[in-house]
């Protein structure tokens, strides 16, 4: 009896942890980002840029809990809205993820998928806009030589006019 009162007085000794809700988790993430990406005070710009380790302990979460939460957050969001969740708790999420396990990773596959084509189609699209960029530039040279091709024949046309007007007048002079 005694050593069941000595089990139930250590188990109560140590500190839990409650399970946090998805809306706390998130907007904890979400601060966590937003103190790492600003910096702990835009006012002194001589401090060094404050580190994730540092921003957790601001937020009071562990960074590795952080993280973890980020994983969870981005698998969930590959097949649902995050927001769907927001009245459960972190550990429905985790059970959430591994009953659908098969899902999120074809989901995954596919916006890999996506990523790759979109980069293929933004190189593809940097290929044409080069070969644009050169033929027009091609096209620029030719309007120039063209437009100095004009300019010589104008030049030459009013040298004959200005020649025509002078023997015109070297003419009426005698």
């Amino acid at each position: 009896m005694q050593k069941e009162l000595q089990g139930s007085n250590s188990k109560s000794t140590k500190k839990r942890v409650k399970e946090r809700s998805v809306i706390d988790a998130l907007h904890r993430v979400r601060e966590w980002r937003r103190i790492y990406e600003e910096g702990k005070s835009s006012q002194n710009t001589n401090q060094p840029r404050i580190s994730l380790q540092e921003a957790a302990n601001l937020v009071k979460i562990p960074k590795k809990t952080l993280e973890d939460y980020i994983q969870i957050f981005n698998k969930v969001s590959l097949i649902c809205q995050i927001e769907d969740f927001s009245n459960k708790r972190m550990g429905f999420l985790r059970s959430f993820i591994q009953k659908n396990k098969a899902i999120i990773k074809t989901a995954a596959q596919i916006r890999k998928q996506i990523k790759k084509e979109c980069v293929d189609v933004k190189n593809e699209d940097s290929f044409q806009n080069n070969l644009k960029i050169e033929f027009e530039n091609m096209s620029n040279i030719k309007n120039i030589k063209y437009e100095d091709l004009n300019n010589d024949k104008i030049y030459e046309a009013k040298l004959e006019i200005k020649e025509e007007e002078s023997e015109s007048k070297n003419q009426n002079q005698f």
